[in-house]
């Protein structure tokens, strides 16, 4: 999939689908912080992985607030998509 189709719902899809395959966990809130949702972090290290190996791109963690959001996880992946 080229860089031009991955929207936010796209991309907020993309870590549902990792989160729930990895750790079996429904992240349906998009502005609840993951590690309210009993993830802890660790298991944020792995969805960072997990985009990282999806959009071919190295995802900078400090980047992210200290209790990430799955809308911060949406913003960092478009900032890395965006062409310079």
């Amino acid at each position: 999939m080229s860089v031009d189709t991955w929207s936010a719902e796209a991309i907020t899809a993309r870590i549902r689908e990792i989160a729930k395959t990895t750790f079996g966990m429904d992240l349906l809130d998009s502005n609840t912080p993951i590690k309210d949702t009993g993830l802890d972090s660790l298991a944020l290290i792995d969805i960072v992985m997990g985009l990282e190996e999806s959009f071919g791109c190295q995802l900078p963690l400090e980047r992210l607030p200290p209790n990430p959001t799955v809308n911060d996880f949406v913003a960092l992946v478009q900032s890395c998509l965006v062409k310079p």
